[in-house]
């Protein structure tokens, strides 16, 4: 007995050790991952982003306690970290103002805690232009405080203070050109998100399945995988139509799922320093049905059209504005009405107006995204009509970007129009539009009843 309890007391240790070694490795992977990003944009991309705006010095000034937006970008959380272009194919790199232990040392040639060293460091190189981390429009580009402001003019002198410029367009253009370890990161995790969101689709009891069901099982499924979501709590299905219930049961989080209710799901995930944003749609199929009904099958149709012809034109040294120009004028060409999209309750209006004209019509919102799924925040270009203020950053190789747009079509049986969101992140190479991941093909099918199991076509 003795020895069967010795025994069982060693393997319990020894799968103690093993599971401990496991998580250990994962989360070294992550933050070796993370360093190897740092170091392939400091030596690949920082060069161009400070050369192509002429900034001869970079300050990104954070405070201990202030999140700061690009913290795992830079491996830093306090002081001035200093980029300094002194000429060749590599930009130095100081951490001035912390020593703190945490501050990845491993990509920085300097990290000292003495603040009096930033002057004699600016001095030294003397830089013409200097940009720094304030900004009218940008929010990542916007952390500088009123007193650390104070602070940085106080240690670089009124000469070199006079030269400070915003690194609004330096920070946008290190962000987007991507190197390889991101786009590889980026693509992994939405290939996650679109398994877990599918899954959970075809996984729908239609009579039994709330939203809110749908939502937090979704959650779970990134917990297990030690990812994040981009959203508090967690973000539900929501339903575009239903043949049984009325709108205002349809919002409700705990809304039970019904045959006829066609779904649209807003989603993303965060994993490292990534962030996605994108949609997929489903119908329950109501008794004796094996397709969706034929008029909202014309409007998805419209909708798969409209980014064949959307795609041609998103091309890399366009500005935003140029392809939101383009994109427009193909798609009228090709008999869409193009419906602005305001941001605002006039869309509805704005839609509306259309009545039951046969043709279709189309808002676009392709915005930033890779970092963040946010588009407000995120850095990038943009092209959008409501969003005028990136309509003049330009598309560079690699550029990550949410490919959304609304396509809305009349439905006689039902006297209204069916708008549908359409989006999917995607990238820009000098190729045009590249899939990461299988985009939004065909709307998910849930068999009538309680089955959970998927028609084979479906998947």
């Amino acid at each position: 007995m003795y020895k069967i309890k010795l025994i069982s007391a060693l393997l319990a240790v020894i799968l103690a050790i093993h599971v401990v070694d496991v998580l250990g490795q994962e989360a070294r992977a992550r933050y070796e991952l993370l360093n190897l990003i740092r170091r392939e944009k400091f030596d690949l991309i920082l060069p161009g982003a400070m050369r192509d705006n002429n900034v001869d010095m970079w300050f990104h000034v954070m405070r201990r306690g202030d999140p700061d937006p690009l913290a795992l970008d830079l491996g830093a959380t306090m002081g001035f970290i200093v980029f300094a272009d002194r000429g060749g194919d590599r930009i130095e790199r100081a951490i001035i103002g912390t020593s703190f232990a945490r501050v990845d040392r491993s990509v920085y040639d300097m990290v000292t805690g003495d603040e009096s060293k930033l002057t004699e460091f600016v001095r030294e190189r003397d830089p013409k232009r200097i940009a720094v981390n304030m900004s009218e429009w940008l929010t990542h580009a916007d952390g500088l405080s009123y007193n650390d402001h104070k602070k940085l003019v106080k240690l670089i002198g009124d000469k070199y203070a006079k030269r400070l410029i915003s690194s609004e367009n330096v920070i946008t253009d290190f962000r987007v050109r991507r190197v390889q370890a991101e786009i590889r990161t980026f693509a992994n995790i939405c290939e996650l998100q679109r398994q877990i969101m599918e899954t959970a689709f075809r996984n729908i009891k239609p009579g039994i399945t709330t939203r809110d069901d749908i939502g937090w099982w979704a959650q779970d499924q990134l917990l297990k995988n030690g990812i994040l979501s981009s959203y508090w709590g967690s973000s539900t299905p929501g339903v575009l139509h239903s043949e049984v219930s009325d709108r205002a049961d349809t919002r409700r989080r705990s809304y039970i799922l019904q045959p006829g209710d066609l779904l649209s799901w807003d989603w993303g995930v965060r994993h490292l320093n990534m962030g996605t944003d994108w949609k997929r749609n489903a119908y329950l199929l109501q008794e004796g049905e094996t397709d969706v009904p034929a008029s909202v099958k014309h409007a998805w149709e419209r909708g798969l059209k409209a980014r064949k012809i959307m795609r041609k034109e998103i091309k890399v040294g366009r500005t935003a504005g140029e392809a939101l120009d383009a994109c427009v004028k193909a798609l009228e060409k090709e008999g869409y009405v193009y419906t602005p999209f305001v941001d605002t309750p006039k869309d509805r209006e704005i839609v509306a107006a259309l009545g039951d004209d046969e043709r279709s019509g189309i808002s676009i919102d392709c915005h930033c995204v890779g970092n963040t799924g946010n588009s407000e925040v995120a850095v990038g270009p943009a092209f959008a009509p409501f969003r005028p203020y990136r309509s003049h950053v330009k598309i560079h190789p690699n550029n990550l970007f949410s490919f959304e747009y609304i396509v809305h079509t009349w439905i006689p049986e039902w006297g209204r129009r069916l708008a549908i969101n359409f989006e999917d992140n995607h990238i820009v190479t000098s190729n045009g539009v590249e899939w990461l991941y299988p985009p939004n093909e065909k709307i998910i099918l849930v068999p009538y009843g309680a089955s959970s199991a998927a028609r084979p076509e479906d998947r």
